[in-house]
């Protein structure tokens, strides 16, 4: 029986023997049709993809896809290969150019010098890419079905209501089934199809779609609870201080909330009378007096600066993971399923191509 390296780098090889002979199909109807004016703003990107190697293409969408997420274990998840497979192949690209490109710590992967000139090149060429394929699959199929999904409501406020918004006007065949919760259990049981969870509560057996990068949190009370308790001067006073909890619905557990400033790093299991897992709901306790309350800074900030509340240690800062669309590696992806993930990407893509 073929070891996981052998049969990953025959995933990655199926994946590159896929999406050749698309492009090679591609590239012929753009030269045969009126379509060529617009195939020569992608002039570069074909030339480039025609040189590769046989089995360069995927090698080199592996690397990006470690350097997108910053992490071997979740850019395997999207690649669909073992995290294994995915090193192994990124120590052959190395090789091959004879220089490291990525460097690994205990906490996260990120590019050297090397591999960042690289990913600056090579990443819009991909991304050029992958639109041109999205493009003509939206034109060539019209997706429908129905598409249930469950999303906290702090996230879909913050992401998916817009993003929602426009998938229904681009596929008005698809019916949106939503369930605004935290997911509790395991996604592959639930019977939804995706879910949105933070970026730090996922495992190999999902497939993730970025909808944000990391952001700040803040730590906030109201004035009522601090003029009668106190503010906290330094995260460990926390502990002597009334906090509102927060449990994670899929994992089951209670947060730490950690802090940082400078080189100093610190988690604190807060104690207190009230453990959600809406945040939402924190946030109105928070309003309400109920004690010291921790979340993200774009929903709490606004409230900061009325006066509703009172940020806490703010030369701490406080990053969240950020959030992620996330669905069962193991189950067929629906028609539904890959137009909303391609337009999330697209809708990514054009967000961060922005000036």
């Amino acid at each position: 029986m073929a070891g996981p390296e052998i049969t990953g780098l025959i995933q990655l090889q199926q994946l590159n023997n896929t999406l050749m002979p698309i492009l090679s199909i591609f590239l012929v109807f753009l030269y045969s049709h009126s379509w060529f004016v617009y195939a020569y703003n992608f002039d570069l990107t074909i030339r480039w993809i025609r040189r590769m190697r046989g089995s360069d293409f995927a090698n080199l969408k592996a690397f990006m896809a470690v350097v997108e997420t910053g992490s071997f274990a979740r850019a395997a998840a999207v690649l669909r290969i073992a995290p294994s497979t995915l090193s192994y192949t990124i120590q052959k690209l190395e090789q091959r150019f004879g220089v490291a490109l990525l460097s690994r710590t205990t906490r996260k992967v990120v590019p050297t010098e090397a591999g960042s000139r690289l990913a600056r090149r090579l990443g819009p060429m991909l991304s050029d890419f992958n639109e041109l394929i999205d493009d003509l699959t939206d034109v060539s199929e019209k997706p429908s079905g129905t598409l249930k999904l469950c999303i906290p409501r702090m996230p879909m406020r913050l992401y998916m209501e817009p993003l929602l918004s426009g998938f229904e006007a681009a596929f008005p065949d698809i019916t949106i089934d939503l369930t605004i919760a935290d997911l509790a259990g395991d996604l592959a049981t639930s019977g939804f199809d995706a879910s949105v969870v933070a970026n730090r509560d996922l495992n190999e057996d999902h497939v993730v779609i970025e909808l944000s990068g990391p952001v700040n949190r803040i730590t906030y009370a109201s004035p009522q609870y601090l003029a009668r308790f106190g503010k906290p001067e330094h995260p460990r006073d926390l502990k002597h201080h009334n906090c509102i909890g927060f449990r994670g619905a899929l994992t089951g557990r209670v947060y730490d909330w950690e802090f940082q400033r400078g080189k100093e790093h610190i988690k604190v299991a807060v104690n207190g009378t009230l453990i959600v897992t809406d945040t939402a709901f924190a946030l109105s306790a928070a309003l309400n007096g109920k004690g010291i309350g921790y979340g993200i800074e774009q929903i709490s900030k606004a409230f900061v600066d009325e006066g509703s509340l009172t940020e806490i240690l703010p030369e701490w800062s406080v990053p969240h993971p950020g959030f992620v669309l996330c669905y069962p590696k193991s189950r067929q992806t629906s028609a539904a399923l890959k137009a909303l993930i391609s337009y999330i990407r697209r809708q990514r893509r054009a967000a961060n191509t922005r000036p």
